[in-house]
């Protein structure tokens, strides 16, 4: 995984470029309209998925932390 600086690149909000691509920062309490495969990066899990009402880590596992806080 590759990490770089975003600035002066086209994305709308702030967010961290992996692998060429923007993925917005994750930011808690979360937007309720996620869509199943949403992408956030998290300072303490890096790429974050949200699908099926879950918080995936990069390596698939569903991260507890994150889904304790659901409403």
């Amino acid at each position: 995984m590759v990490l770089s600086s975003c600035n002066n690149d086209p994305c709308d909000v702030a967010h961290t470029v992996v692998d060429g691509e923007c993925i917005p920062d994750y930011v808690f309490p979360q937007n309720e309209d996620l869509i199943s495969g949403d992408r956030f990066y998290h300072a303490k899990y890096g790429v974050i998925t949200f699908k099926d009402d879950n918080w995936y880590n990069d390596e698939g596992s569903i991260i507890t932390e994150l889904n304790s806080k659901k409403q």
